[in-house]
């Protein structure tokens, strides 16, 4: 039986034994690990880091949180080892006010080491930059990053958690500088070592507008390695990829008769991969696949109630004997993206009702209704769950430019008439990205098959 919450003290003597006590804490805990230092283990940066390292290492899935307040936490916990603790006298600071950035997407090990030097410095505020909008468009799969409010709450939750006195003040930062040149009286500023230039660049602005010097806490971030995205440190960037192919957020309550197949979405923009993904999920997985783009085609067939409602909404003139001039409607819709959204709402109920009419009738245990803008449509509101595929906008232009033998701006105003990947993620409940080799796609399908069939 595992407990919620667990409390590991560590002393001179069981130090040595850390990842033996990490991997008794991963079999006993489900949610946090708190470590306390006793007076006799001296606090060191290596030995932060240390702790932090081997938590992502020997207990991956839960929270481990070193403690700086002299008190002890309020939860109910239970022991991890053999050493008991008491309440503390709290611990002289340095400074009163201490300031860092950075934008602390899935709050991982190494924002913590950084977060618990700045907790460790400060007797009265912890000051963060937490960075959005043009901050962010550098990251790698930086459309998948949470939402800055939830970044913000979750700094916040833990500097406060783990500190004595001082509270922790987050905001949103736009630009390199946030609070660190508008708050007068701060007195240090920690960074990473990658992220030194940054800290002289805000004592630089300070000295322009007189204020005083920030001493520079410079702190060793825990390392780790990425593969895929070539990265030697733990970071936010290595745990969204890491996300690919995971439930993210929570499926629809969609009633289903007994027997019934789950329904599930595939959505993509242009070039982003969705009929590869398709193809594979039919071939290796068996699922039933049904491709909207083909579908919409039979709803041009002659006499159709699609025919009639485009010839009564654009022109009697754009239907020639029962079928509709493609070149004609092209030329209207495609110069113009209300006219193609008027058309779109014409067409999308149509694929829909064919579309839910094959599911309805299919003997797979599941469907995929393959469609570029189910997102747009709105059909994801109505699926059990949603997945969206995406690459970069830049790799999706390459790819297109390549494979449809457009111009680079040509390919541009294509994919201006979707909505962005940004949205498209933020609407559903898995994602996938095709950046990489087949390999790496296929294996977060696999992944996200996983998941699914546990779910149903």
């Amino acid at each position: 039986m595992t407990s919620k919450y667990g409390l590991l003290v560590l002393n001179s003597k069981n130090v040595q034994k850390l990842k033996q006590l990490l991997t008794s804490a991963a079999a006993s805990l489900s949610s946090r690990l708190y470590v306390r230092l006793n007076p006799d283990q001296p606090r060191s940066d290596e030995l932060v880091s240390n702790i932090y390292l081997n938590s992502a290492h020997f207990c991956p899935n839960v929270d481990v949180r070193l403690l700086v307040k002299s008190r002890l936490p309020n939860e109910e916990y239970i022991l991890i080892g053999e050493e008991a603790a008491e309440d503390l006298t709290e611990p002289a600071k340095r400074y009163k006010k201490v300031v860092l950035g950075g934008t602390f997407d899935r709050l991982h090990n190494g924002h913590k080491v950084l977060l618990n030097k700045a907790v460790e410095l400060a007797s009265e505020d912890v000051v963060v930059g937490v960075t959005e909008k043009d901050m962010i468009l550098k990251k790698s799969l930086f459309e998948m990053i949470e939402p800055v409010e939830l970044r913000i709450n979750r700094v916040v939750e833990f500097v406060e958690d783990i500190s004595g006195t001082a509270k922790c003040l987050a905001e949103p930062i736009i630009d390199p500088f946030g609070p660190s040149t508008r708050i007068e009286d701060l007195e240090a500023i920690v960074v990473s070592r990658e992220t030194v230039k940054g800290a002289d660049a805000v004592n630089k602005k300070r000295g322009e507008k007189g204020m005083s010097q920030l001493d520079v806490i410079i702190v060793e971030l825990v390392e780790g390695n990425d593969e895929i995205l070539k990265e030697t440190k733990i970071s936010s960037s290595s745990r969204r990829r890491a996300d690919l192919g995971k439930l993210l957020r929570p499926v629809n309550n969609v009633p289903r008769r007994p027997g019934a197949p789950y329904v599930i979405g595939l959505a993509g923009g242009i070039a982003s991969g969705k009929s590869h993904i398709g193809k594979y999920l039919k071939e290796k997985h068996g699922f039933e696949v049904i491709d909207c783009d083909k579908l919409a085609h039979t709803c041009y067939e002659p006499g159709s109630a699609l025919i009639e409602k485009i010839a009564k909404h654009f022109g009697e003139d754009i239907v020639i004997d029962g079928l509709v001039d493609r070149k004609k409607l092209g030329a209207i819709v495609f110069s113009d993206k209300k006219k193609l959204r008027e058309l779109s709402e014409l067409v999308w109920p149509e694929v829909r009702e064919r579309a839910l009419s094959i599911a309805e009738k299919s003997t797979a245990k599941v469907v995929v209704i393959e469609a570029a803008a189910l997102i747009e449509a709105g059909w994801h509101k109505s699926l059990a769950e949603t997945w969206s595929v995406f690459v970069p906008a830049e790799e999706a232009v390459r790819r297109v430019v390549e494979r449809d033998n457009l111009s680079e701006d040509q390919a541009k105003d294509r994919m201006s008439s979707q909505i962005s990947n940004k949205e498209r993620l933020d609407a559903s409940n898995l994602t996938l990205c095709s950046l990489w080799k087949y390999e790496e796609t296929r294996a977060q399908v696999d992944r996200a098959v996983e998941g699914l069939l546990k779910r149903i």
